[in-house]
């Protein structure tokens, strides 16, 4: 057993001491104390990094590890969310709260060390510019995770991060301060530093550092996605799940003329470096006041994203995916049926859905758009075709994508799910699945929720959040969701799609979700689907080889345990575009491709290897 002795109350020495009704554990940082909450250790708002504050100077700078403690920290409440300006789905309301002081996280654990549970480490959505860790939603604590912890067996985890334009801003200004050149992605730093602390403290409260399930939703799915494709977050976690999301980045132009006009709308005067400096003594309120609805009118709007900066994320997320070159885990992914459902607007008549299709769409799809998505002959029709046009586009067909990507490129199996439970209650089934309702059943908090319309809870939501729970923790602990007493829950392959479609009672396999509407939209978008070159990476045995120069100008010679015959280079998508047959020790010829990454595969009568070549 591993003994870990602090000082307490009366000097007296005990393990993991029981200090007024807390518990301390120590941490490298310092000791912290919480509390019994039923069965379960309760830590909230525990310090991964340094304050980002202006008053620090660390405002729009890199995340640094906390300061040392002596003293035991009291971790007995949530910290203040980061600055934000939060609106509720389908409400044009808001209020601007926060504070800089916001990078913590927070711990629920059935038993301390010397267990070794699963951990499961949640990131919150919220557009990437709203939103916290101990958010209130429909009366409770959405992600408060003790009953997640105590029914599931598992240490949950939950984490903050900066966010809106302190957490992306991408500027000139800032990109003079990094030898790299580049900027923003400071929030995707926060939940790499934040992943660091868990691996190496979480042991103390009973988590197994080698089995940490990352999983987040809206916002947080994308963020989870992004970690599986940048090296920083490699060994960080090892599995991982993407609830009404995908990986997505924003061009790094993109963001950089954005950022710079949002500053310039603040200053519009001096040098790059002196806007910023004005930017920093600025209060974190008026840093905020600008940002728009996250969900407005059913659209997903994407202010504040994670940048493609070619450093932390090498590529997009399709690129990267197909290049093998990834994070490879278990994935378990899923979106809701009615995801728009809260934030579409209240009344929607046929003449909207057609004008929506007509703006969205170029004439050429706009028939078959009609017949996929028909207007109706009522408002109540209309808005139902609305909500599920938007829901598709924005997230069913960007999981399908992910799905496909994935499990060609990847060994570890992929799982995708569809959750549609509606509500028994009138008042509450006229929303469907929306997008958020299915954090309630994973977190099992749905019992606690009030909306001022008497008991919500009922035997349907209980079977729904016990179904999840079992699910999502049994997956935690061993990288398959399927356990003795649930129904089947098939792995996923393309392009059968097999899916677990999650509601009172699941009943076993479906296959082709929404087979037509994605179609649809990948000839819309011209999307042509993934490769699965990734997947060559696997092969066995592996036999050394060296490519020298390497990177290469011009021309590239090869060195290894067998006699290449021939040379293909291909592209990133898997494209051969070369060809060349080789002599011993012929030179590989790479004059006139452009800079960036390529691989050859270089094969004999007998074998054949891939090896990643970079042109400059």
């Amino acid at each position: 057993m591993r003994k870990i002795f602090l000082h307490c109350v009366g000097g007296y020495f005990l393990i993991l001491v029981n200090c007024v009704h807390g518990q301390v554990v120590n941490t490298q940082f310092g000791p912290v104390k919480g509390i019994l909450n039923g069965s379960v250790y309760q830590f909230l708002g525990i310090p991964y990094a340094t304050p980002p504050t202006k008053e620090l100077g660390l405002r729009w700078k890199p995340p640094q590890p906390p300061p040392a403690w002596t003293d035991t920290l009291q971790a007995l409440n949530f910290a203040p969310a980061c600055p934000q300006k939060r609106y509720e789905q389908g409400d044009t309301s808001f209020v601007i709260e926060g504070s800089e002081d916001c990078l913590y996280l927070n711990i629920w654990t059935p038993a301390l060390a010397p267990s070794s549970k699963a951990v499961m480490v949640f990131i919150h959505g919220g557009g990437n510019q709203q939103g916290s860790a101990g958010q209130i939603t429909g009366g409770t604590a959405i992600y408060h995770g003790k009953n997640l912890a105590q029914r599931g067996d598992v240490v949950v985890v939950t984490l903050q991060y900066r966010l809106g334009a302190l957490g992306f801003l991408v500027h000139p200004g800032l990109e003079a301060e990094n030898p790299a050149g580049t900027s923003g992605n400071f929030a995707v730093l926060d939940q790499i530093l934040a992943l660091q602390w868990i691996r190496n403290n979480i042991a103390a409260f009973g988590g197994d550092p080698d089995n940490i399930t990352l999983f987040g939703e809206s916002a947080g799915g994308v963020n989870v996605g992004n970690l599986m494709i940048t090296p920083l977050a490699s060994g960080l976690f090892h599995r991982a799940i993407i609830q009404s999301a995908a990986p997505n980045l924003v061009a790094y132009q993109d963001a950089r003329t954005k950022g710079v006009n949002w500053v310039n709308n603040y200053i519009s005067t001096g040098t790059e470096a002196q806007k910023i400096d004005f930017m920093r003594q600025l209060e974190a309120d008026q840093l905020v006041i600008f940002d728009p609805q996250p969900l407005a009118g059913g659209l997903v709007q994407g202010t504040w994203q994670p940048v493609m900066d070619g450093i932390i994320f090498s590529d997009f997320p399709r690129t990267v995916f197909q290049s093998g070159n990834f994070n490879k885990v278990p994935l378990l992914l899923g979106s809701n049926s009615d995801e728009m459902s809260l934030s579409a607007p209240a009344v929607v008549t046929p003449a909207m859905v057609t004008q929506l299709i007509s703006t969205l769409l170029p004439p050429a799809f706009q028939a078959q758009a009609l017949a996929l998505y028909p207007p109706g002959a009522s408002n109540a029709e209309a808005r139902n075709t609305y909500v599920q046009l938007l829901s598709d586009v924005q997230f069913t067909v960007p999981v399908r994508r992910t799905a496909e990507c994935v499990s060609k490129n990847q060994s570890a199996p992929v799982w995708r799910y569809y959750f549609s439970f509606r509500h028994t209650l009138p008042q509450l089934a006229v929303f469907g699945a929306y997008h958020g309702m299915e954090l309630f059943y994973v977190f099992n908090t749905w019992e606690n929720a009030t909306l001022g319309q008497g008991p919500l809870f009922n035997p349907a939501d209980d079977s729904v959040q016990q179904v999840m729970l079992q699910y999502w923790t049994h997956f935690a602990r061993t990288g398959n969701p399927n356990k003795p007493g649930l129904v089947d829950w098939p792995v996923y392959q393309s392009p059968q799609d097999c899916y677990l479609e999650i509601k009172a009672l699941p009943n076993g396999l479906q296959c082709g979700l929404r087979t037509a509407e994605c179609d649809f939209w990948d000839a819309v978008t011209l999307y042509t689907g993934c490769t699965s070159t990734g997947m060559e990476f696997n092969q066995t045995p592996k036999k050394k080889t060296v490519l020298y120069p390497n990177p290469a100008i011009d021309f590239v010679y090869f060195k290894g345990e067998f006699e290449a015959d021939c040379a293909e280079i291909w592209d990133c998508h898997g494209k051969i575009l070369r060809t060349q047959y080789l002599d011993q020790g012929a030179a590989i010829h790479v004059g006139g491709l452009a800079r960036g990454m390529y691989w050859i595969k270089l094969s004999s009568k007998s074998f054949w290897i891939i090896e990643k070549l970079l042109i400059y």
